[in-house]
């Protein structure tokens, strides 16, 4: 009897086991928005504590010092006219 009830404890915990996993396996999705376009100024600013304008002439300032990556993750994207 003892036996069958740690035997019943076991599989619950290799169940709530294998939930837990399931629920790590799932991807989070970058957010690919560009503020320059979706945000209208006073947005901007409220988020960056910026504007625009001030943003673009700081980018166009360091993007000499900027990092050039094989890919998209963690750099500042190239900016064209806004």
């Amino acid at each position: 009897m003892q036996n069958d009830h740690h035997w019943l404890q076991m599989r619950n915990i290799r169940r709530m086991e294998e939930r837990v996993r399931v629920r790590l396996r799932r991807r989070i999705v970058p957010d690919r928005s560009n503020p320059f376009q979706d945000l209208a100024e006073d947005e901007f600013f409220l988020r960056f504590r910026l504007s625009k304008e001030c943003v673009l002439n700081l980018l166009q300032n360091i993007t000499e010092q900027l990092p050039i990556a094989a890919d998209a993750r963690g750099t500042v994207p190239v900016m064209e006219s806004v």
